[in-house]
């Protein structure tokens, strides 16, 4: 039975199938991608001074923050800040109320720093913290945009 064995083991090695890995065609992929490159402060010690703690505190509601968001309650408009658009009755209501009005004083005193650095006017800025949320933003998340007649209003940004 061995010398079976070694007679046969060259006619089942030429049996065995042929298994093609390669593609006839290279592989295509369609990717869309957005890449934001932020420097840190080089040191653990938060930033000084008060920009420094309003930037501390946003970074401690941006979960709270994209759950208000998601929730539809709030939205981003065109002044860099956010809207309530559908307030909550009882405790909850006052909860997003004060969330809001913490985040969007902290804000507001982040681009009145970075007026006064560039030395540009206020709007400048809100203009230009208002695009950049915009872009930022989730699909489904409410945008006050600019329609073709100049007008603002409230949509909900598309996938």
């Amino acid at each position: 039975t061995r010398r079976l064995v070694v007679a046969l083991l060259p006619v089942l090695a030429a049996c065995s199938p042929t298994v093609r890995v390669a593609t006839p065609e290279p592989l295509k992929v369609d990717i869309d991608m957005r890449v934001d490159i932020y420097q840190h402060a080089t040191s653990d010690a938060p930033a000084a001074g008060p920009e420094g703690e309003a930037q501390d505190r946003r970074r401690a509601r941006m979960a709270e923050i994209q759950n208000l968001k998601n929730a539809r309650l709030v939205g981003e408009n065109r002044h860099g800040l956010l809207s309530l658009l559908q307030a909550p009755p009882g405790e909850y209501g006052d909860y997003v109320r004060r969330t809001l009005e913490a985040e969007n004083a902290d804000r507001l005193a982040l681009m009145k720093q970075l007026a006064t650095e560039r030395r540009v006017p206020l709007a400048q800025i809100e203009a230009e913290q208002a695009t950049l949320w915009r872009e930022r933003g989730f699909p489904g998340e409410w945008l006050e945009v600019e329609g073709p007649d100049r007008a603002w209003h409230w949509e909900q940004k598309q996938g």
